[in-house]
């Protein structure tokens, strides 16, 4: 989030319009306009961005601007475009329907821009236009916030119509040396009322607010303005220059603020964008920047000179377990914990009497910097009357902690001065952190008054309101051991002389509610329960930096990962573009701007899946699909920019697009998804495309001889009946004598071919043999894929549209799937992200012909660290035994177990058994004779919450004997809305000769397990509650009746992978195992 652009009543709907950069965490090359709206300021409903670049006049951004409500009851915006020359331009927009009460879409006036830079004021110096008012003769004037030779002004428009605008020839308010003025704000207040006024107002007695932002603050001054003579006159006769004398809306972290006139309560509201104050690496890390103030109401106080903010009344909607103090003496030194409240999220009033103020201390503060006065003197430095305030966001040992106070200062004239400071000293013991300090003076005359403070506490904010309202002062937080329950709040006195607390009211706040269009919901931000915001977020499995994800490459010994990726939001979105990360060991990821987006009408409305192939010459060539300007699925063609850039960045999409089309009965939406392209012998490419006709799959085979122009075969090179659409159809050879992989256009020695399909979100596939001049494809069973059980899968757990790529370095087969989220839509929008992928994998074929083998690549080893062995444990019935020593939330575990004696193994005819649901009727707490045994991975202490990774021998009526390994997800948590279904398969192996091993990879939310050294493989997506971090455990168990033995265990806590972002900002992890890479939501 950046900027707000303007807030807006209307029908009696709050509309937030405000900048926002939907591809990162940080100002970004193309910034929209973000919406939002609210029937109570606290509640609100995020709606798709309501203006993004489309016009010559905004290509390169639509940045901040402002509503105006219209004769006739009709909204318009105006707001800064940067145009095709990177101009800041004026542009006009417009609801496309009124009748819809949240106004989601905007036209744009064909006319654009209506205002370009005027003479003298540089391209990039002109820009956020305010509300316009209209004057007593009819026209309309607004002001645009500028810079001439280092003078900040803003420039006053006027226009008939609204879209035809003229320059006045004098700036309405300007200050020299500011530098650009940002955001100006224009409206009147009335003075003797707390009502506001709208802002073409002109009746009654009222003064005027000229605001103006610079130096990342908001200055403002109150004055009387003529609209016959265009002029406005500072009442204090000075200009802007932000010198001391200058007013602030808020003396902390509060920038580019807007107000808007609310006509039906009668007030004026004021918000403000507060941004970070952590590093850049953190709000990357994050996946988030900047937030809003809490909206205020604003008026003028009775003096005339100042204007007062308070909190809008909607905000005591959220307030729960009220705690109340009356009368309490605060004597020299003390400090009282307020309990009873959650202090990280709470809204606290409190007023402090003072008495006797004639020991105060004597200070000259007409020439005082008041901030200076507080990083000067902080709150651990002794006062008389003060520092006495608000320790919020405190650890119990007060080694953390955010003070909020005031100091009465006694004048050389015999009054009294009281300043008001927030000092962030020792907010955080966190390095590279800001920990400026605030402060002002308050005009309150603590002989007749009470000094009142309000504290809005919302864990990383802080807003303050002293003397009820005059004094603002707004901090941005980031303790590091202190958040939810672990927050603490008191009440203090570190001056030598008591006050006072007269009374004080302290609430807890609920979570505002945040729902997505169409009533998604969209958790606030704060969790209750974890400690880690992101408890499900994995520390060595590739994610996006955020949102909803869905074919990898080795070029030139730089691995690229490309992937579908949603920009604006954690769930398929109506927009798909390529993401693009670049890794040197598979294991530690670079993240790059996508690599291709919707640019051209072969696909306008997405760019979704495709693959890699290196065409001679070493030059690579993507082919994906694109949805089109008639919504079909069609294909297309690009090709790196630059082969000498190592990370290929930037790529040129073929101007021929498309290059396939749907064929004659294949609906528009089920044609997508081409594989990598292998050369025949023949030197003719080819390549599948999954599709679906008749609700049979199939993967139609296309020819091409140069890559451009591609005809269909007359039959598909598989199919299958009544299976739907195939997704991600891979094609490749496997090598009958080696683990090695091949080259996807191999011919040469002793090989068979994979054919894989995606369908039921399964990825299925079948073994057998090719022939390039017949063009045929024959399964080794003779069986084509349809889903059955006989049907063999990568993986049997969560694990969906996977792709596969051959390693010319490592002379290997790595395989790659996307591992979906298996809690609820809320959740992933509440988590900002969704989608991981499985770690990668090395595959080949089994020595038996019959299936393939997985297992991590060797890679991974790179981040194990800590191991801990077992040899030779037995493992009674019923015995758990606590594997210690490693962080069980990420690790990486291997086990071995040895059984004898198996003629007490349970019969059972396996022949017709659908093993999961085998594993669903006999989970780990059903106790079989040899089984369950294995692991229960991300346990909690008590075993409420345990993923159990087990197996169970049968005995065949034959006298053989079958392993089933099964993945038990019905204790993995107790929460509810989670899906926990178990998932199971057999395992080829005969226990009587063999050991069973298992691998596991434990990674906070994903489990991947490997059976029988990679023949059988189960992945597996958790949610648990309470097990995260050091709360999670991990055990061996064996729950049958009889006795198995380990024979051998290692096990490794696994370091984070570097997550790094181009140019090498590095994402440090925010706690163990969270990379959190994430872009705004």
């Amino acid at each position: 989030m950046m900027e707000t652009v303007r807030p807006m009543l209307y029908k009696g709907v709050y509309h937030f319009f405000y900048q926002y950069n939907p591809y990162g965490a940080t100002f970004g090359d193309i910034i929209v306009w973000g919406h939002a709206v609210s029937y109570d300021l606290v509640n609100w409903i995020h709606l798709d961005s309501a203006i993004y670049p489309t016009q010559e006049a905004d290509i390169n951004s639509c940045w901040s601007g402002s509503a105006t409500i219209l004769p006739g009851n009709i909204p318009a915006m105006i707001y800064t475009g940067s145009d095709s020359k990177a101009r800041q331009v004026q542009a006009l927009a417009r609801p496309k329907d009124l009748s819809d009460p949240f106004l989601r879409e905007w036209v744009k006036y064909n006319g654009n821009p209506i205002i370009t830079p005027p003479e003298g004021v540089k391209d990039d110096c002109f820009r956020d236009p305010s509300t316009a008012w209209l004057g007593p003769d009819g026209v309309w004037r607004m002001v645009v916030g500028a810079d001439r030779d280092n003078n900040g002004m803003a420039f006053l428009y006027q226009s008939k119509d609204f879209k035809n605008w003229e320059r006045y020839e004098q700036p309405l308010s300007s200050g020299d040396g500011t530098g650009t003025w940002e955001c100006p704000d224009f409206f009147p207040v009335s003075l003797n009322s707390t009502n506001g006024l709208d802002t073409s107002a002109y009746s009654g007695s009222y003064m005027h607010v000229m605001k103006a932002g610079f130096e990342g603050r908001d200055w403002y001054t109150i004055g009387t303005y003529s609209p016959d003579r265009e002029n406005f006159l500072p009442q204090n006769g000075l200009s802007l220059t932000g010198s001391t004398l200058d007013l602030r809306y808020d003396y902390g972290q509060f920038y580019a603020s807007k107000s808007f006139f609310d006509d039906v309560k009668n007030r004026r509201v004021l918000w403000a964008w507060v941004p970070e104050t952590d590093s850049q690496d953190d709000d990357i890390a994050k996946g988030w920047a900047g937030l809003q103030s809490f909206p205020r109401a604003l008026w003028i106080d009775t003096s005339g000179k100042q204007l007062i903010q308070m909190p809008v009344e909607e905000i005591e909607l959220l307030r729960e377990n009220e705690v109340k103090l009356q009368n309490k003496n605060l004597k020299p030194g003390s400090v009282l914990e307020i309990e009873g409240i959650t202090a990280s999220q709470a809204d606290v009033t409190i007023s402090f009497k003072l008495e006797d103020l004639k020991e105060a201390e004597v200070l000259d503060t007409t020439s005082v910097d008041p901030q200076a006065l507080c990083t000067e003197r902080g709150a651990s430095s002794k006062g008389a009357f003060g520092p006495f305030g608000l320790l919020a966001m405190a650890s119990k040992d007060l080694k953390e902690q955010t003070a909020i106070f005031f100091r009465v200062f006694q004048n050389q004239n015999g009054g009294y001065s009281v300043i008001m400071c927030s000092d962030l000293s020792r907010s955080t013991v966190r390095s590279n952190i800001d920990t400026t300090s605030f402060g002002a003076f308050v005009d309150i005359d603590p002989q007749y008054n009470e000094i009142s403070l309000r504290n809005l506490i919302d864990h990383s904010i802080i807003e303050s309101f002293g003397a009820e309202g005059k004094t603002c002062i707004t901090s941005r937080i980031y303790p590091n051991f202190v958040y939810n329950e672990d927050a603490h709040l008191y009440a203090f006195n570190n001056g030598t002389q008591s006050v006072k607390i007269s009374q004080m009211s302290a609430w807890s706040m609920k979570n505002a509610e945040f729902v997505m269009d169409q009533t998604k919901h969209f958790c606030a931000a704060s969790v209750p329960t974890p400690k880690n915001e992101q408890p499900y977020r994995t520390g060595y499995h590739f994610q996006p930096p955020s949102n909803w994800m869905n074919g990898p490459m080795l070029y030139k010994g730089v691995y690229h990962f490309f992937y579908q990726y949603n920009p604006y939001g954690a769930t398929f979105g109506d927009i798909i573009v390529w993401g693009h990360a670049v890794s040197y060991d598979l294991v530690n990821w670079i993240h790059l701007d996508p690599a291709i987006y919707p640019t051209q009408e072969a696909d306008i409305n997405s760019c979704w899946s495709g693959s890699a192939t290196i065409l001679p010459g070493n030059i690579p060539a993507m082919i994906y699909t694109g949805s089109d300007s008639k919504a079909r699925q069609v294909q297309a063609l690009a090709r790196p920019k630059d082969l000498s850039d190592p990370f290929l960045r930037e790529w040129v999409k073929y101007n021929g697009n498309p290059i396939i089309t749907p064929p004659e009965g294949v609906k528009d939406d089920c044609f997508r998804d081409p594989s990598t392209a292998w050369l025949g012998p023949d030197g003719v490419w080819r390549m599948v495309v999954g599709a679906d006709r008749d609700n049979n799959g199939m993967a139609f085979l296309y020819q091409s001889k140069d890559f451009k122009n591609w005809e269909r075969y007359e039959q598909p090179l598989s199919s299958g009946d009544g299976t739907g659409t195939w997704e991600c159809p891979d094609f490749f050879p496997v090598s009958l004598n080696s683990t090695n992989g091949l080259d996807t256009s191999a011919y040469s020695g002793s090989y068979m071919h994979v054919m894989k399909a995606g369908f039921e979100g399964r990825d299925w596939y079948t073994i057998g043999t090719y022939s390039p001049d017949r063009e045929n494809f024959l399964p080794q069973n003779g069986l084509s894929l349809t889903g059955s059980t006989l049907d063999l899968r990568y993986d049997y757990g969560q694990f969906y549209a996977s792709k596969s790529f051959f390693d010319d370095v490592k002379n290997r087969r790595v395989l790659w799937a996307w591992v979906p989220e298996t809690d609820s839509q809320d959740d992933d929008i509440a988590k900002g992200w969704a989608g991981l992928q499985s770690f990668p994998r090395a595959l080949w074929i089994d020595t038996s012909g019959k299936q393939l083998i997985q297992m991590p690549v060797k890679e991974i080893e790179l981040l194990r660290e800590n191991e801990v062995k077992l040899q030779n444990k037995n493992l009674k019935p019923g015995s758990v035994l606590e594997i210690k020593g490693i962080t069980a939330s990420q690790a990486d575990v291997t086990i071995s177990f040895k059984l004898e004696d198996l003629k007490e193994a349970e019969v059972l005819d396996t022949t017709s058994v659908d093993p999961q649901a085998l594993c669903t009727e006999r989970g780990a707490s059903s106790k079989g004779a040899f089984g369950p045994f294995g692991l229960l991975a991300m346990a909690s202490k008590d075993l409420k919450e345990q993923t159990a990774i087990f197996f169970r021998v049968f005995q065949n009526q034959n006298g053989g004997y079958s392993v089933i390994m099964c993945s038990d997800l019905s204790r993995s948590t107790v929460r509810s809305n989670i899906d926990t279904t178990s998932f199971g398969a057999f395992v080829d192996i005969d226990p009587q000769y063999n050991e069973i091993s298992l691998r596991n990879l434990i990674d906070h939310s994903i489990i991947e397990s490997f059976g029988a050294e990679g023949k059988t493989c189960i992945t597996s997506r958790i949610y648990p509650n309470f097990v995260y971090d050091e709360d999670a455990h991990l055990y061996a168990f064996n729950n049958g009746t009889q006795s198995v033995k380990i024979s051998q265990m290692s096990a490794w806590s696994m370091k984070n992978a570097e997550f790094v972002m181009d140019q090498t900002y590095e994402i440090e992890a925010l706690d163990a195992g969270e990379f959190c890479l994430v872009a705004l939501l």
